[in-house]
């Protein structure tokens, strides 16, 4: 069955955010942490022994996902640390089938608590919408295929998925509801959306969000935990792709304050590009990607 349905994916969909609810922040009011912005942040340093793009840590922290080509195709790798900080020094281990897809790109690994994975693909199939779709799954070690099957989030407008590509899908749960962020090219150059999970566990269709959108292309969302900020890609500025920031008061207000950090902070970058910037769980570490190095920026964050 397709997972345009609402069978198919429904189980799945209530799980990621039966998980996220119960350790998500969800604030519906003014947080001292909607001030904590760029200028806290450090100066970029390279991940010692990691390689490729997309990074994004898990919510431990003692992992970090990324994308890197193999045989021609980009698949996604883990790298691991014994503790919470320090040094990367197991990986890359590269996420089997139905993760990365001899045949397919598979990148934008989004790692969520309880072993569930966002990430996107092009693979062909009889589900496959067109470009590159956002898909689900959740690894079980131990078991004789150690990931679940690559579940479609569903194609618009049962889902939010369309025949353009979609990047970097972020998933948060806040007072008002469950949200997946993503960008698209849907429309020509890639723009934020944002898709609703629905209480039968559908995901909506996208909608633009048009405070973070510009005529440039912005792309690869990344949402703090408790929705207050976002961290994205665009080269809004006419340069290449620079990280932007941007924070609201509450969860119900526009996004606003959008601030280039490379410009102000002066990112290290090796291609021209940072690409694909990702907040950690507890919201001190800023990771990007460039020219296949990968970057982390720290900040102190005040207490509440």
């Amino acid at each position: 069955m397709k997972p345009t349905s609402c069978y198919s994916h429904r189980p799945l969909a209530h799980a990621i955010s039966k998980v996220l609810s119960g350790g998500a922040i969800a604030l519906g009011f003014a947080s001292t942490f909607a001030a904590a912005q760029g200028k806290d942040w450090g100066e970029p340093v390279a991940v010692d022994g990691v390689g490729g793009g997309c990074p994004i840590e898990t919510r431990d922290a003692r992992s970090l996902y990324v994308a890197s080509g193999s045989a021609g195709t980009l698949d996604i790798y883990v790298y691991q640390r014994e503790g919470t900080t320090g040094p990367f020094t197991t990986g890359p281990i590269r996420a089997e089938f139905p993760v990365s897809d001899d045949m397919s790109d598979d990148f934008c690994p989004t790692p969520l608590p309880d072993s569930y994975l966002l990430f996107v693909s092009d693979r062909a199939g009889p589900d496959a919408c067109g470009g590159a779709d956002i898909y689900a799954t959740r690894y079980r070690p131990g078991s004789s295929i150690n990931w679940d099957e690559a579940v479609n989030l569903g194609c618009a407008p049962n889902g939010p998925n369309t025949a353009g590509t979609e990047l970097s899908p972020a998933f948060v749960t806040m007072a008002k509801g469950a949200y997946l962020f993503y960008s698209s090219n849907v429309d020509g150059d890639q723009d934020i959306y944002r898709s609703t999970l629905f209480p039968d566990g559908r995901f909506s269709p996208g909608r633009a969000v048009p405070e973070l959108n510009t005529d440039g292309d912005d792309r690869q969302p990344n949402v703090r935990r408790d929705g207050l900020e976002i961290v994205f890609a665009s080269n809004r500025d006419g340069a290449g792709q620079d990280v932007f920031v941007a924070s609201r008061p509450n969860t119900y207000a526009p996004w606003s304050e959008i601030r280039n950090l490379s410009l102000e902070l002066g990112f290290p970058t090796v291609d021209s590009n940072e690409t694909r910037p990702s907040l950690s769980w507890d919201r001190t570490r800023l990771y990007y990607g460039s020219g296949g190095t990968i970057f982390v920026s720290e900040r102190a964050m005040p207490e509440r």
